[in-house]
């Protein structure tokens, strides 16, 4: 089944309501079980879209998906318009979607974290 952008916009809604779906991360003791109950309750409203459907484990890999590729935009992004040479920036701006998804995330998933000191060669 191919992942509509009404299945996506429902997605992201339910994620800004569920903060812990973008970290896959539930807390407490009976975490692990609320988060079974809460992807298996995320599945049942995207599949009731009727576009198809898809299990809790496929649409919580749908999610990690677009994150990936978005991140992966957004950093190309950043890299054309830090490109040195003159001439204008050649790349296709984040959607208005793909914008909400990225403050979910927040700044870490793109910049990392500036408090870190990388380690290497020094030159």
């Amino acid at each position: 089944m191919r992942v509509r952008a009404e299945n996506w916009q429902m997605l992201l809604e339910l994620c800004e309501a569920n903060p812990e779906l973008i970290t896959n991360k539930f807390n407490g003791p009976d975490g692990k079980t609320k988060g079974h109950a809460l992807w298996q309750n995320v599945a049942h409203k995207l599949n009731s879209l009727g576009f198809g459907e898809k299990t809790k484990d496929e649409w919580r890999r749908a999610l990690t998906d677009w994150k990936c590729k978005t991140k992966a935009k957004a950093a190309k992004i950043k890299l054309e318009i830090n490109r040195t040479g003159g001439g204008a920036a050649n790349y296709i701006p984040l959607s208005e979607i793909e914008n909400r998804l990225l403050a979910l995330m927040g700044s870490k998933a793109i910049e990392g974290d500036v408090n870190i000191v990388e380690l290497g060669f020094v030159f």
